[in-house]
């Protein structure tokens, strides 16, 4: 099973000195291969002819990183940082393929924002400022490892059937959210404070958005669950 996971750029040291690099850190390659996949990885481009290599994807993965341009979903920018148009092109492109095609789809964190946008849906643009006494979201270094807050998942969802539990512990790397939520999505978990957490396809489709990182809680029961259902159904 090949999947497609895409990724970002990101200035990285190298013999030449620090230069852009596009960088995927490798928990994703190992969960994938763990379950019997191979990874194909996808950066940025400015032009991206998806037509060519979608017959032979299996599953997609939208990962994590900068915010998307507030002018995809008809918002001023107010508190979205670190946009890389030619991914949010790169992936929007992405997302339209493998709704067409339905190749499963599991989108992490910014990809869960990136899911929603493409649906039509908005995101809040920082958390701490627009959401009522919120949970601390933003939570880096050693605490990307770590269970920051809990989840709540809904019954009678795609999230559920994969997972088989109602409340799981979660990191938590983000000061945006959903906000509006997209055409033909549904919820399908939230923190304790609200934020919706969890969204998922209800057409055909078969895509989950999660706004936590299951890559680096790669030991998680959860994690392993979520990447054997990417690479095999």
């Amino acid at each position: 099973m090949i999947i497609a996971v895409t990724c970002g750029v990101r200035e990285t040291k190298t013999s030449s000195g620090m230069l852009d690099t596009n960088s995927l850190v490798t928990y994703f390659n190992e969960l994938i291969s763990q379950n019997g996949g191979t990874t194909l990885i996808l950066p940025p481009q400015e032009r991206f002819d998806i037509s060519e290599i979608i017959p032979g994807i299996d599953g997609v993965i939208i990962t994590g990183g900068g915010d998307i341009n507030p002018k995809l979903y008809k918002d001023e920018n107010t508190d979205s940082r670190n946009i890389q148009d030619n991914r949010d092109s790169t992936e929007m492109e992405l997302l339209a393929a493998s709704e067409k095609n339905n190749i499963r789809t599991l989108a992490i964190c910014r990809g869960h924002q990136m899911l929603n946008v493409y649906k039509g849906g908005t995101l809040v643009q920082d958390i701490d400022k627009k959401i009522k006494e919120p949970l601390a979201h933003t939570q880096i270094n050693e605490k990307t490892s770590e269970h920051v807050h809990e989840v709540d998942i809904e019954p009678d969802t795609n999230l559920y059937r994969i997972l088989n539990k109602s409340n799981i512990g979660v990191n938590s790397i983000h000061h945006q959210c959903v906000d509006k939520l997209g055409r033909e999505l549904v919820v399908s978990a939230k923190s304790p404070d609200g934020i919706i957490e969890g969204i998922e396809s209800t057409s055909s489709w078969d895509a989950i958005g999660i706004q936590w990182h299951p890559e680096y809680l790669r030991t998680d029961e959860e994690s392993n669950k979520l990447f054997n259902w990417i690479v095999n159904g």
